[in-house]
């Protein structure tokens, strides 16, 4: 509190937004005195609040003749790099809930908690009697269709003899034919013979009878064999189809052979699920079975109940980070990521991001970001929390000035002030980017061979001139 030369007890404050009387006012006489005192301090608390250029009018007119003293700074072309830290998690990256398919008693339980494992090594066993018993009956049915199978065989064999034998009778049955006719023709010879010589007298009729008897009986063989060669074609025909029913036979029993192979072969299947194998390398972190458990068909793989064993590769592992919005579209696989845990103060782990998800979470407006780390030391364990410092993207180049130096007008519009040829100050409008409290990124409104006013207590109007001093 500062008081004046007035009456006891009357004074004034100065504060953040000006002064104001404690008790009445000082005597005329003494304003001009308190005023030429406010000034200088009016000023510092204007310049402390951004130091926005005022207009003439509110400068004390007994000062506009003295150029302010200022310090001033160019732009520096620097390389700015970008990042985003966020949260991270370390996951496995491998995990897998092992559950039993199908029902039965544990007989035996090879792995607990903490134990390594490797892909494909028996983790527990089931004892399942029933379908031990269903395979027995399989293998029992396939031996009886196997010998179905024979069988069929057999008796395409025998109807291919068949075939071949009526083939063979109607050969035979031809070749009669052939020899019956050629009697048939020899015996007509001799009855034509027979009736010139009797019409000479040459012969009796007896002898015309006799052979006259012997060409109808030449004539019935004829007739006779002729039914015969049908007799075998239509036995040939049987057989044939005889022959085809046995091949039917054969496919029939070799379809129900394959068929009950299937069966065994799926109840082997089962018989597999029996025994809980590791899906891969990793560690037990959970279990849930003891020998002697029963797994019930309907809670075998169920979601209400607890998986039996739950196995994770630690061995190398996921760090999943949630990058907001503004920075996910920057994100790539490949940019360079610092991660810190909080059980490792002091270690940063260095990687690359390895895949991005390419989408927001509607929920949270996030990306999901995964950097793979290799773990072989079993420093890191699943669950562990860090933070992820990722490298979005590196600006060469880029125009910086000392924070200090940007003003910002009511609007929240940045600004710079400038000292020109003529050594006055002049406003420029400035974009500004990238901020870490010190330095601030100027994107437009700077070439960068600017003189540019640094921090200043005071006010400075547009085109007042003013005095460069050294640093």
């Amino acid at each position: 509190m500062a008081r004046g030369h007035g009456l006891p007890g009357q004074g004034f404050k100065v504060g953040s937004k000006g002064f104001s009387f404690l008790s009445g006012c000082p005597p005329m006489p003494m304003i001009s005195a308190c005023r030429a005192r406010l000034l200088p301090l009016v000023a510092a608390a204007v310049a402390g609040c951004g130091g926005d250029v005022l207009p003439p009018g509110d400068r004390d007119p007994a000062n506009s003749d003295q150029p302010p003293r200022i310090e001033v700074v160019r732009p520096v072309r620097t390389t700015i790099t970008h990042t985003t830290t966020q949260p991270a998690t370390v996951h496995p990256y491998f995990q897998a809930d092992i559950v039993a398919k199908v029902s039965g008693y544990f007989r035996d339980v090879n792995v607990d908690i903490g134990d390594e494992v490797e892909a494909g090594q028996p983790l527990c066993t089931l004892f399942i009697p029933e379908m031990e018993q269903q395979r027995q009956q399989a293998v029992a049915r396939q031996q009886r269709l196997g010998a179905e199978l024979q069988r069929a065989q057999a008796a395409v064999e025998v109807a291919v003899a068949q075939a071949a034998a009526a083939e063979a009778g109607v050969e035979e049955a031809v070749s009669n034919v052939k020899r019956v006719e050629a009697r048939l023709v020899a015996d007509r010879a001799d009855l034509d013979r027979m009736v010139g010589l009797v019409q000479k007298q040459a012969a009796t009729v007896a002898m015309l009878d006799e052979a006259r008897a012997e060409h109808d009986v030449s004539e019935a063989s004829r007739v006779s064999a002729e039914a015969a060669v049908r007799s075998a074609r239509a036995r040939t025909m049987i057989a044939a189809a005889e022959r085809r029913a046995a091949e039917a036979e054969i496919a029939t029993a070799e379809a129900r052979l394959a068929e009950s192979g299937t069966a065994i072969e799926e109840i082997d299947t089962m018989l597999n699920y029996a025994t809980l194998r590791a899906p891969f390398a990793g560690v037990i972190t959970s279990r849930h079975v003891d020998p002697g458990d029963f797994v019930p068909e309907s809670s075998a793989g169920g979601r209400d109940a607890p998986p039996l064993f739950h196995v994770e590769q630690q061995s190398r592992l996921r760090v999943r980070a949630a990058v907001p919005e503004r920075d996910a579209g920057h994100v790539d696989a490949g940019d360079p990521v610092s991660i810190v845990c909080d059980a490792l103060p002091g270690e940063p782990l260095t990687a690359t991001v390895s895949r991005v998800a390419r989408r927001l979470d509607p929920s949270t407006r996030t990306m999901v970001v995964e950097i793979d780390l290799d773990n072989q030391e079993q420093r890191l364990l699943p669950g562990m929390f860090g933070r992820a410092t990722i490298t979005t993207r590196v600006e060469s180049a880029a125009l910086v000035l000392p924070a200090s130096a940007i003003r910002m007008d009511p609007t929240g519009k940045a600004h710079v002030l400038v000292v020109d040829e003529q050594g006055s100050a002049q406003q420029v409008r400035v974009t500004t980017g990238a901020d870490d409290g010190q330095k601030i990124q100027i994107i437009t409104g700077l070439s960068g061979d600017e003189q540019v006013i640094n921090s200043f207590v005071g006010s400075i109007r547009p085109g007042q001139l003013v005095e460069v001093v050294a640093p």
